[in-house]
C-alpha cells in the first residue's frame, strides 16, 4: 500500500469519525494524535495501557503527575522553599515532615502519582463509588509511572475491605487497582495475603486522633508473608491511618520490606481538619471523600 493511498484512507476514517477514540475520563470522543496511530510510532509492549492514547489533550493536561516538593517518608506535599530561606532544593525535598519525625511510618518508601484534587479525585471517586471499573487501567497505568522510584517487589496486595462491606459494595476499588497493575507489570498478585477482620466506621468524618484509633488492630496478614517484600496498594492516602495499621500486620507477621503505593495524596491544606477539628469534604458529599 502507498503512503498516498495509506494517507487518503487515514484522512477518510477521521472524516467518518472511524479513527475516534473516546476519553476515558471525559467520555468525549476525539481524535488521537496523527503521530501516535502512525506507521511509525511505537506502540507500548502487551499489557501497558496507553494513557496517550486513552486521554483527549484535555484530559491529558489535567491528570498530570505531582512533581514538587513531599516528605520521603509519606509523601505529604510540602510548600516550595522560600527563596532566601538558604535550603538548597535538594535538601529541602529530602526534608521529613512534623509527623514523620515524631511518628515514623512502619513502611520503607511511598510513593503516588499526584494530588487527591480536582480531575483525579473525580475520576477515584468514579471507581469507588460509581462502580466505573472501566478507569482501573488507566489508573493503574498512573500506579505503574509512580512505582517508578520504588525497588521491585516480591509480590503486590491492596488494602482489604471488610467482607460484609466488600458485599455490599461488590468489589474492592484497591483490588481493582492492585489488579491492573499486576496485568500492567506482570508482578505477582498476592490478594489472600492480608484480611480485614473487624468493621468499623468509615474513615471520613472522623478527627485525626480517631482515624489510627479506628483501624488498630483490623488487619490479620498470612504467615505466607514471612521475608516478602510487598507493594501495599490503595488508591488514596489522606493521614496514612489504614496503611501503617495494615503495614504493621504485615511486618508483624515477617514481611521483609512493605512500600506503599496510592494513585493520589491529599494535601494537608485539603484534609479539611486540624488537631481534633471534624474534617469536611471539599466539593463534593462525606461520602465521596478519602478514607485512609
Amino acid at each position: 500500500m502507498s503512503l498516498q493511498f495509506a494517507s487518503k484512507i487515514s484522512t477518510a476514517a477521521r472524516f467518518l469519525g472511524l479513527a475516534q477514540a473516546r476519553c476515558f475520563h471525559c467520555l468525549r470522543p476525539f481524535t488521537p494524535d496523527a503521530e501516535k496511530s502512525s506507521a511509525n510510532s511505537t506502540s507500548p509492549p502487551a499489557g501497558i495501557f496507553d494513557t496517550a492514547a486513552s486521554l483527549c489533550p484535555s484530559c491529558r493536561d489535567l491528570l498530570v503527575p505531582y512533581g514538587g516538593p513531599r516528605c520521603p517518608a509519606c509523601g505529604l506535599p510540602a510548600p516550595p522553599p522560600p527563596r532566601d530561606c538558604g535550603t538548597s532544593q535538594k535538601a529541602y525535598q529530602g526534608s521529613l515532615c512534623g509527623r514523620c519525625l515524631s511518628n515514623p511510618p512502619p513502611w520503607t518508601q511511598a510513593a503516588f502519582y499526584g494530588l487527591y484534587r480536582e480531575s483525579l479525585r473525580h475520576a477515584l471517586l468514579r471507581l469507588k463509588f460509581d462502580g466505573h471499573l472501566y478507569l482501573a487501567p488507566l489508573l493503574g497505568a498512573f500506579l505503574m509511572e509512580a512505582s517508578r522510584c520504588l525497588p521491585g517487589p516480591d509480590a503486590l496486595l491492596a488494602v482489604p475491605q471488610y467482607p460484609d462491606h466488600l458485599r455490599h459494595r461488590g468489589y474492592n476499588q484497591a483490588h481493582e487497582l492492585a489488579k491492573a497493575l499486576h496485568v500492567q507489570t506482570g508482578l505477582a498478585l498476592f490478594p489472600d495475603l492480608l484480611s480485614r477482620t473487624r468493621p468499623g466506621p468509615a474513615q471520613v468524618g472522623l478527627n485525626a486522633r480517631s482515624r489510627p484509633e479506628n483501624v488498630r488492630h483490623s488487619f490479620a496478614a498470612s504467615p505466607e508473608v514471612k521475608g516478602l517484600h510487598l507493594w501495599l496498594v490503595d488508591d488514596v492516602m489522606t493521614t496514612g491511618s489504614t496503611l501503617r495499621a495494615a503495614s504493621l500486620a504485615l511486618l508483624k507477621v515477617g514481611a521483609r520490606r512493605v512500600d506503599v503505593l496510592v494513585v493520589a495524596r491529599t494535601p494537608k491544606e485539603d484534609m479539611g481538619f486540624t488537631g481534633d477539628n471534624a474534617p469536611m469534604v471539599a466539593n463534593g458529599p462525606k461520602s465521596h471523600g478519602s478514607a485512609t
